[in-house]
């Protein structure tokens, strides 16, 4: 089993944490139905089959990544890149590397994030944002085993195994020919869906426990909660899932100086007694459609305004330039229709 050992025999309602073996960091879990789950992603963790993991920001999905190339024996470096975080025009010379020369400003050779995985795994986070343009790269890339650099004229051999993840629903990105239908086939080997933080309430001191491993080293073992902290951090909803978590006990722990964290130094959106009124709800959330179809409407309505003039839009919106012309592009709007 990949979560834990035969239990010991204390009956069903008993269960000591601290008696759970799982082969990787903080892949524990009292989750029935997670528990299947992650068995099956160690099966998968030791094979070369793509894996996608899906799941909410913060929920851990580069814990997940980690772990899986923990397991994999596979000798090389675990490489994990934010697409999103990739600027659009150096995305291919990031990822697939470049030749001294290929382009101003390339004054050696770099192998790029991909060849630096090589006998290692690559974790491509938030896959979705990946341009078009580098989907197809990749995709190649996946299917030869083979890296083209920027300028070179030869493919380089790789021997890769790339893990992706995704907090955005890639098949409505697919059926909106936003994400390629065939490197979502090639990456979704195996798929993997991280519950939310709300929704894992049992393996909650699992969690804290790791946390606090990772936060306070030696001296975790000393820290403790009273009985009011330890029912916030139950009840609290944690829309931001394990990243919130992470964040509210490091500032616990620097402020329990004696090592006993009270309600006190909990974070203010946990210590809210009760009968307090809930906040006023957030407005709903459009769906993808409606905010393409809004975002079609707003930016028809300024280029009218403004005779087709981008610069101008772009000024209105408080956005850059780039951006617009993005939009107007993705949404198949010609600027030109409207000048005068």
């Amino acid at each position: 089993m990949l979560y834990r050992e035969a239990l010991p025999a204390r009956g069903p309602d008993f269960v000591d944490a601290r008696e759970l073996r799982p082969p990787a960091d903080r892949l524990a879990t009292l989750s029935p139905v997670f528990a299947v789950e992650l068995d099956r992603l160690g099966d998968m963790a030791r094979s070369r089959v793509p894996i996608l993991v899906r799941g909410q920001t913060g929920t851990g999905k580069e814990v997940i990544a980690s772990a899986i190339h923990q397991l994999s024996g596979r000798p090389g470096r675990f490489i994990a890149v934010n697409c999103g975080a990739l600027p659009e025009k150096l995305v291919e010379s990031e990822l697939f590397g470049y030749r001294k020369g290929a382009f101003s400003g390339a004054a050696e050779d770099r192998p790029g994030l991909v060849r630096s995985s090589d006998r290692g795994t690559l974790l491509l986070d938030e896959i979705g944002d990946l341009p078009l343009s580098a989907q197809a790269t990749l995709l190649r890339v996946l299917q030869e085993e083979e890296v083209l650099p920027v300028g070179a004229t030869h493919p380089i051999k790789v021997d890769l195994r790339v893990v992706a993840s995704t907090h955005r629903d890639l098949d409505a990105l697919a059926a909106e020919e936003r994400f390629r239908v065939d490197l979502l086939a090639r990456l979704s080997g195996f798929s993997l869906s991280l519950p939310p933080l709300r929704e894992r309430r049992e393996d909650l001191g699992l969690l804290i426990a790791a946390l606090l491993r990772k936060l306070a080293g030696e001296a975790a073992s000393h820290v403790t909660f009273t009985p009011e902290a330890a029912r916030a951090l139950l009840l609290h909803r944690w829309p931001q899932n394990v990243r919130e978590l992470e964040k509210c006990l490091s500032g616990a722990i620097v402020l329990a100086r004696e090592g006993v964290i009270g309600l006190e130094h909990l974070p203010a959106t946990l210590r809210a007694p009760e009968g307090t009124p809930p906040p006023t709800p957030a407005p709903p959330r459009l769906s993808k459609q409606e905010e393409e179809r809004r975002r079609h409407d707003e930016l028809v309505a300024l280029l009218r305004q403004h005779d087709g003039n981008i610069t101008a839009v772009a000024r209105a919106l408080g956005k850059p330039r780039t951006q617009v012309q993005r939009w107007l592009r993705r949404l198949r709007v010609d600027p030109h229709s409207f000048r005068r």
